[in-house]
């Protein structure tokens, strides 16, 4: 059988693709899990070429990011119109930086040669097909950060010394930037305290009482811009050092915005109310469970807490609770000293 976004041959996982849900293994796109119905209604969604490179790029680097784990929760057709709907592509520049990031990562020893299988590895890179990766293998080879031999399907890498200058001049920028993106769902309420009493204080510690704050807290909603909101969005993210997500209330948004982070390689701390990490069912106020309701052509809709995302569940958080705020304050400004200084 084929992928569904690449078209490429795939592995079985033990007859599990003949039961819902649909689990196999693609080359391209690597491990793949699918609703029924997602599976069932594919061809009938009318993907373009393009949308499906998308997908392919999304699910690929969703595995990655997982390292090479399993999904646990399989994708829906309205998640992978999300994939689709949320894309950012990187530039050349971008590709070129990404590359020579994920080349970094997949050597163990400084100097070792990298097999990179071109043929299946180019949604990893960000790239639309194998001739696209090879391409910026070879603009790479010719800035004399990479040494390129043999190809297609399966090129033999070794970064230079010139390549390690460019790798810790991309990594310095980053290191030297104050900036920390804040992604989280804009509700001046209970969020808008959470922000002003944790989050942000967490992000803008100081060493001690006379130094400036370590990091400044960026988010979008208090930034003065003319620019489209989305461009803005974009150009901050990039030039952050790192990001703090906030996955309370299941917002589109800020798990498109975790995404294009990750894409950049920045380092991303999650965080999100106790009472949201899981999927409920809500309740009415006599506590009984609300199933379903009805749309107006008397469709059911069932009604639940989403809770965080499958591509997020397995991922490491700091957990809070509105009347706990001072102890959520710590254990963030802990985590982000920890992992980023």
């Amino acid at each position: 059988m084929e992928c569904h976004f690449c078209n490429h041959d795939v592995d079985r996982f033990e007859n599990q693709f003949d039961i819902s849900p649909k689990l196999y293994h693609c080359p391209v796109c690597g491990n793949v899990k699918m609703t029924g119905e997602a599976a069932d209604d594919f061809e009938g969604e009318n993907f373009k070429d393009e949308e499906k490179n998308i997908i392919s790029i999304s699910v690929r680097n969703d595995y990655e990011n997982r390292g090479r784990k399993p999904p646990e929760k399989p994708l829906s057709l309205n998640d992978l119109h999300q994939y689709i709907k949320q894309y950012v592509p990187l530039d050349p520049l971008e590709k070129i930086n990404n590359a020579l990031l994920i080349l970094d990562k997949a050597s163990r020893t400084k100097g070792q040669k990298i097999i990179v299988p071109v043929e299946v590895n180019f949604p990893y890179y960000h790239c639309h097909d194998s001739e696209e990766l090879e391409s910026i293998l070879g603009l790479i080879e010719q800035e004399g950060y990479i040494f390129v031999s043999g190809g297609a399907p399966n090129e033999e890498v070794w970064i230079t010394a010139k390549g390690y200058e460019k790798l810790r001049e991309i990594k310095k920028l980053r290191i030297d930037s104050k900036k920390c993106f804040v992604a989280m769902w804009f509700n001046p309420g209970e969020m808008g305290r959470v922000y002003e009493k944790a989050i942000k204080p967490a992000i803008e510690y100081r060493e001690d009482d006379s130094s400036e704050p370590r990091f400044k807290a960026i988010k979008i909603d208090n930034v003065e811009h003319v620019n489209d909101i989305n461009d803005e969005i974009i150009a901050t993210i990039r030039r952050s050092r790192f990001m703090v997500c906030d996955l309370t209330g299941y917002r589109g948004g800020v798990y498109f915005e975790a995404g294009f982070a990750y894409g950049l390689g920045l380092p991303v701390i999650y965080t999100c109310r106790k009472d949201w990490t899981k999927e409920q069912i809500l309740r009415s106020k006599d506590r009984k469970k609300i199933k379903e309701l009805y749309d107006e052509n008397m469709k059911p809709l069932r009604v639940r807490k989403e809770g965080v995302h499958f591509d997020l569940a397995h991922r490491n958080r700091v957990e809070w609770e509105e009347d706990k705020l001072d102890e959520f304050k710590v254990k963030l400004e802990n985590r982000i000293k920890a992992v980023i200084i």
